[in-house]
């Protein structure tokens, strides 16, 4: 059977789907609306999915409306008026088969019961990170290629290892060299080792006092800032990928730190989840206003470029962190390298984290940011690396997490 795509909007009154089966035979079809739980089938397609808030289930209110292939159902709330979140979220709604005896050892998949647990933690944003030297870098790093055993991790929650010994080509993408073999908390100090060796004043300086290079960025208005009720836009491929990843199982995720622990291990820490989030966002949002909107065949180049976690493979220990490690790269590598359009991205994000559809935006960015990976020569790993379980992982995340950052970002 095959799974439709479908999307959801609301009223005041009414809950909105619609569904798009070209190839459907409506002759054999049922829809049927039980304890919150949504059943739809017409040959080939079928789709189970949990309800995102109360319907009336009898079919007196309910209403059809058929026009080229596109079926939209209209469903009257139990309770008019009430507010349905995150919409946008489909894959979190979609009821999948449970394959329990084929699944991997350390891979779980997070349920409802996961937002509310998270909710009522408060993380340390500005823990003291661990201080290594760079000589301390290389000279582990040259040790545990020596030994060739010891391999550390990386990717999203430091759940991957062992990718890049098996995938050479791989490799050859990252500023991170020996890519197993460095440690995770070793890895900033080599990135701005590196980064040194690679700022150029006269660029710099040339885009500080021509104003005309760097004013259509600078210019370039946001979506979700221009309105705190909008919705992004998501494609039919957006939508057939959030599909795809409703049976996408999420690595085992780190410990909940507490606001009290003052020193983190970013690799034993959820919180580092949220902080290689914002370091993507920032990176996107800056070939946003570079690009006027216009993602283009080089962005893929510059939000790897831009981004600590997918250049370094950088897993942060705090906010700080993060935010210095955007502005160097920013103002080093890219085409535009201006201090106020670096500025202006970081009052984008927060703008980003308050906007009442949150969520959505950012599963509309990481999706766009896969879709450019994907497109760019050789990044295409990213996408299992970071980009898969970060597009699942939101859509179960804690909203209240996000009012918290948003705090600490601000």
């Amino acid at each position: 059977m095959l799974t439709p795509l479908f999307s959801l909007s609301q009223t005041n009154d009414e809950l909105i789907m619609d569904l798009r089966i070209p190839l459907a035979d409506l002759s054999l079809s049922e829809f049927l609306i039980e304890d919150d739980t949504l059943y739809f089938t017409a040959p080939p397609y079928y789709l189970k999915m949990k309800l995102p808030g109360s319907v009336y289930e009898d079919e007196d209110h309910i209403k059809f409306e058929i026009d080229s292939g596109n079926l939209k159902a209209i469903m009257a709330k139990t309770n008019p008026g009430e507010h349905f979140n995150d919409l946008d979220l489909i894959s979190r709604f979609m009821v999948t088969p449970k394959a329990n005896n084929t699944q991997k050892v350390g891979i779980q998949i997070l349920d409802a019961s996961e937002e509310a647990a998270e909710g009522a933690t408060e993380y340390n944003w500005f823990a003291v990170p661990f201080d290594h030297t760079v000589s301390d870098a290389v000279e582990d790093c040259e040790t545990a290629i020596g030994i060739g055993v010891i391999k550390y991790p990386y990717g999203f929650a430091a759940s991957k290892l062992g990718l890049f010994e098996k995938n050479s080509e791989a490799q050859l993408v990252l500023d991170l060299k020996y890519a197993d073999f460095v440690p995770p908390h070793k890895r900033h100090a080599l990135q701005r080792e590196a980064l040194r060796g690679h700022f150029y004043k006269d660029h710099y300086m040339a885009d500080y006092f021509e104003k005309e290079v760097v004013a259509p960025a600078m210019d370039q208005s946001i979506p979700w800032t221009a309105n705190q009720q909008a919705r992004p836009e998501f494609t039919d491929d957006h939508r057939h990928r959030l599909t795809v990843l409703a049976t996408h199982p999420l690595p085992l995720l780190p410990p909940i730190q507490s606001s009290d622990d003052e020193i983190v291990d970013p690799c034993n820490s959820r919180m580092s989840i949220y902080l290689g989030l914002v370091d993507l966002l920032l990176a996107y949002t800056y070939d946003y206003r570079v690009t006027m909107g216009e993602h283009n065949c080089e962005s893929g180049w510059t939000i790897k470029k831009v981004s600590g976690t997918l250049s370094w493979l950088e897993i942060f220990p705090n906010l700080q962190t993060v935010v210095l490690t955007f502005y160097e790269r920013a103002l080093t590598y890219p085409l535009i390298r201006n201090f106020e359009l670096c500025r202006s991205v970081c009052c984008d994000v927060t703008a980003l984290l308050l906007h009442e559809n949150a969520k959505g935006w950012i599963l509309f960015a990481l999706l766009e940011i896969r879709h450019m990976l994907i497109e760019y020569p050789g990044y295409y790993f990213y996408a299992e690396l970071y980009l898969d379980d970060y597009i699942v992982w939101i859509q179960k995340s804690a909203r209240f997490v996000f009012h918290i950052l948003l705090i600490a970002f601000g």
